[in-house]
C-alpha cells in the first residue's frame, strides 16, 4: 500500500480526529481459518504527526495496488519501533470478540514443540475393539494459531499418510503424539483437518 494515513480510533466515542502518522508505503496482510480472521499493517518511511501507543486502537486509509483508496478495519498498535505495526484478530462466531494480531510473514501458525509417532484414533461401534488406531506420520509439530480470539492449538504432520476419514473438513478428530523433547504422550481432541497434503494441519475447533 502507498500514501497511508493512520488515525486514532475511539470505539463508541464521537470525536474529531487527525492523522497521527503518515507513511509513503506499507504492507497490508489478512487471512484466517475456520471462523478466525486476522488483518495487519506494517508501515515504512514514516512521518509522525502525533503519538502512537501499543495496545491503543487505530484505523488506516491508503492506496492499494490498483491505486484505489482503501479503508482498513480498525486495528491495535502492536509495535511502535523500529517501524509501526498494527493488527487485529477476530472471531466471527462471537461478535465483538477481538485481540491484537502480529504481522505474519508466511504462516498462520507458531511452531511450539517437535512431535513423533503421530497416531489418529477412531472410536467405532463396540465389536471386538472400540477404538481403531491409524499411524498418520512419524514426525510433526505441536502448533498454535499465531493470532487468536482466542488462540487455538493443533498438530502439523510433516509427511502424512491419512485414512479417508482424516481428510480436509473432517471434524471431531482425536490425535495422540509423543513429544520429541520429553517423551511424554499427549492427546488432542476435537480437531478439524485444514490441510491433508504435506504438511497436514489439524487444529482444535474454534470456540463459539
Amino acid at each position: 500500500m502507498t500514501d497511508i494515513q493512520i488515525f486514532p480510533y475511539f470505539n463508541s466515542v464521537s470525536l474529531e480526529v487527525f492523522p497521527c502518522l503518515e507513511a509513503s508505503e506499507g504492507r497490508h496482510a489478512f487471512g484466517g481459518f475456520q471462523a478466525m480472521a486476522y488483518e495487519a499493517l506494517e508501515v515504512h518511511d514514516v512521518r509522525m504527526t502525533g503519538e502512537l501507543s501499543v495496545g491503543a486502537t487505530y484505523i488506516g486509509v491508503g492506496k492499494n495496488k490498483a491505486n484505489e483508496q482503501t479503508q482498513m478495519h480498525w486495528m491495535y498498535c502492536t509495535q511502535v519501533a523500529p517501524f509501526p505495526t498494527f493488527g487485529i484478530a477476530r472471531n466471527h462466531r462471537i461478535p465483538g470478540v477481538t485481540g491484537p494480531a502480529p504481522f505474519l510473514e508466511s504462516s498462520l501458525f507458531a511452531h511450539l514443540e517437535p512431535l513423533r509417532n503421530i497416531v489418529g484414533l477412531n472410536v467405532t461401534p463396540v465389536t471386538n475393539h472400540s477404538i481403531s488406531e491409524f499411524r498418520l506420520g512419524d514426525e510433526g509439530e505441536l502448533i498454535s494459531s499465531a493470532f487468536g480470539a482466542p488462540n487455538v492449538m493443533g498438530v502439523q504432520v510433516h509427511s502424512p499418510f491419512l485414512p479417508p476419514h482424516f481428510l480436509i473438513g473432517a471434524r471431531d478428530l482425536v490425535i495422540t503424539a509423543e513429544s520429541e523433547r520429553t517423551g511424554q504422550v499427549m492427546v488432542m481432541q476435537h480437531l478439524t483437518c485444514l490441510r491433508a497434503s504435506a504438511p497436514a494441519i489439524f487444529v482444535q475447533e474454534v470456540p463459539s
